[in-house]
């Protein structure tokens, strides 16, 4: 797995995705000021195989899951206007190309729900993946729209989740 080149060529990639597909939810009150469904619909513009589905619900709050066909998950908990944990993990795959499409995922991800800061943070924190990816990575990160975030890596399942909830 060479994150080095994933790097440079996610960079690249992702100035075309965050300029030319910016996304802003914000239509709800509470929680993280997110409205569910417009997330959702967000969310499947950018990758048209997510599916969401209702699944069992968590500490009593509506849990809406989707997977893709390379095997990334989208999480949204909470009530459609106040979300309180929106969350994205992918594993990595032996392929390079696969991993470049899902880590331009999650940099949208990261820009939709964080907008340029959330993607520096991104960006950042794949620059420290990229230096040794045998070594776990958890930063946490409190933006200005009421969010926190949280990247972390585990070598041991090749796994990067980047969760956002309200702070």
């Amino acid at each position: 797995m060479n994150l080095s080149v994933i790097i440079r060529n996610i960079f690249l990639c992702v100035v075309v995705l965050v300029f030319g597909l910016p996304a802003y939810a914000q239509n709800g009150n509470p929680a993280m000021r997110l409205n569910r469904d417009v997330l959702i619909k967000k969310l499947t513009e950018a990758d048209s195989g997510l599916v969401f589905k209702r699944d069992t619900d968590i500490s009593l709050l509506p849990n809406f899951v989707a997977v893709d066909a390379n095997g990334s998950q989208a999480q949204l908990i909470g009530k459609p206007d106040e979300l309180m944990i929106v969350k994205w993990t992918y594993v990595f795959r032996a392929d390079e190309k696969t991993n470049l499409i899902e880590l331009q995922k999650l940099a949208w991800f990261a820009n939709t729900l964080g907008d340029q800061e959330g993607l520096d943070w991104f960006f950042a924190q794949l620059a420290e993946l990229g230096k040794d990816y045998k070594k776990p990575i958890s930063e946490i990160k409190m933006f200005d729209s009421k969010r926190k975030g949280e990247i972390s890596y585990s070598p041991k399942e090749k796994t990067l989740t980047m969760t956002f909830t309200p702070w």
